[in-house]
């Protein structure tokens, strides 16, 4: 069993546009222009009830941002890095892997690759249910020893809300 240390919740909503959205679309100044606004024939040919997401927002803030909250979240529980046997980052795509770590690096977060477990290539992205399945597949994958600690950290780039998890393997 784990048991749950601490969890920590971050958001930067008041800070940025919105990244993920549906049932409009995005002005050229970031905010959102309402399905309401449209008319029915837009609606359909402008797709505006379709999952929409900024990219090159994302691309900008996804990985600064989370590693911040990491740092600020280790730093509030007194956590050094080097106490962290398993990282589970929920990553969208492999794409990220690399960056991540390079942002985790720049904020003194040296959690070598070898302690990170992902299962992506297996699994694919599925989005909320990812975290779950990575702690599953750890939970049975025979490795895990009384006393470990796991760190988890789960994006939601919707409104670039990050949650984190420190839990020990009992």
């Amino acid at each position: 069993s784990l048991k749950i240390e601490w969890m920590e919740a971050y958001s930067f909503a008041h800070e940025l546009e919105a990244c993920m959205y549906a049932g409009g679309d995005k002005r050229e100044d970031g905010s959102l222009k309402p399905w309401q606004d449209y008319t029915p024939q837009e609606w359909l040919d402008e797709s505006v009830f379709s999952v929409k997401q900024d990219v090159k927002l994302l691309d900008k803030y996804i990985l600064e941002k989370g590693s911040d909250c990491t740092r600020e979240a280790l730093n509030k529980h007194g956590v050094d890095y080097r106490e962290i046997d398993y990282l589970l980052p929920h990553v969208s795509s492999n794409f990220f892997v690399d960056r991540f770590y390079n942002t985790l690096l720049e904020r003194n977060i040296d959690i070598p690759k070898d302690k990170w477990f992902m299962n992506l290539s297996r699994v694919g992205n599925v989005g909320a249910a990812s975290i779950y399945l990575m702690v599953e597949e750890l939970m049975n994958s025979g490795k895990l020893k009384q006393g470990e600690k796991i760190l988890l950290i789960v994006p939601e780039s919707g409104r670039f809300t990050y949650a984190l998890a420190y839990l020990t393997v009992c």
